[in-house]
């Protein structure tokens, strides 16, 4: 009888005991996933991809969920809150010099990298006049850079070339390859692919124009509210750039991996793109204003934005400066 009662006791200690635990232990949360609005899939991305598939994302404690978006869908769905961070650069630029609260804080590539990619029997820029050159859409970006492309090597845009709205890159190659079209700006890697089916790559946008191309985005609510998370993601991409930008061959393999390719075309895309990426993750206020002037005119806006009204790499800077200090 004694040894039941003892027994029981036992049981009982132990439930009131697992009750304490349960009741004073720190609860046990799921992580959150961080989900970043992605503009596109292009080189120009590649450090995001790389954070994702190498662990510098989960090495600095998130979970990411990369969604392709948008430019329309993703703003506001960073303003709400829906998503996290924002990769579509010259959307977040116009953001901002609308007013709204939303600011860049990392730059992948302060110049475009775009090529004016043109049929085989184009060999020089006076062959262009006359052509008809085929654009995303009319005010965006890549209408933008095609205008001064073509001014700064002294073609009138709307008078010595005929410009047409076709829409994405996608259709520009197919349009470019039924001969509907004779010359459009194509991001890596289908420029090098279409460079390889033997058209020409005729300009280097990249020559002509200082307008970044990718970064990522946060609200002004999450600089402030979040400071610790801000830095965390962006010690991750920062790592990510400085792998893509110094380990070659493995870049190469995410990147065809990623976007499946052949090695070659990845190794062609990798060689040619490379020099175009930003160093560290910062954008000059040179870049920054062009890239205002550029949503100013796109957005047929006035009135003085400064840099600072649109981007904020001080976040980034703290991050560099902590990496020189290891060194």
């Amino acid at each position: 009888m004694d040894n039941r009662k003892s027994a029981d006791k036992a049981i009982i200690f132990c439930l009131l005991l697992l009750l304490f635990s349960a009741t004073f232990a720190p609860p046990c949360r799921a992580q959150k996933n961080t989900i970043i609005g992605m503009a596109g899939l292009n080189f120009s991305f590649l450090p995001f991809q790389v954070a994702l598939e190498k662990g510098f994302y989960k090495k600095h404690g998130f979970s990411v969920q990369p969604v392709l978006m948008r430019a329309d869908a993703a703003i506001p769905a960073l303003i709400s809150g829906d998503i996290d961070y924002d990769t579509h650069f010259g959307s977040l630029v116009r953001a901002g010099v609308r007013g709204l609260p939303a600011r860049v804080i990392f730059s992948t590539a302060e110049k475009q990298m775009f090529s004016l990619v043109v049929q085989p029997e184009i060999r020089t820029v006076a062959d262009l006049k006359g052509k008809v050159i085929g654009i995303s859409s009319f005010g965006g970006t890549q209408h933008t850079v095609t205008a001064e492309v073509l001014k700064a090597v002294g073609i009138n845009p709307e008078k010595d070339v005929k410009m047409i709205n076709v829409g994405n890159e996608g259709f520009r190659a197919q349009q470019m390859r039924a001969k509907q079209l004779d010359a459009a700006m194509i991001n890596p890697p289908m420029s090098v692919i279409m460079r390889n089916e033997g058209f020409r790559l005729l300009l280097d946008s990249a020559d002509y124009l200082d307008l970044p191309l990718t970064g990522l985005g946060a609200t002004v609510k999450k600089l402030k509210e979040s400071p610790d998370e801000v830095r965390r993601m962006l010690r991750a991409v920062y790592e990510a750039l400085q792998f893509v930008r110094t380990r070659r061959q493995e870049t190469i393999d995410v990147f065809a991996r990623w976007l499946k390719m052949d090695q070659r075309t990845a190794t062609d895309t990798y060689d040619v793109a490379v020099k175009i990426l930003s160093r560290d993750g910062t954008a000059s206020d040179k870049a920054m204003m062009a890239s205002i002037e550029e949503a100013k005119a796109a957005g047929r806006l006035s009135g003085n934005v400064a840099p600072a009204d649109v981007s904020d790499f001080s976040v980034v800077r703290a991050v560099i400066k902590e990496y020189e200090a290891k060194r």
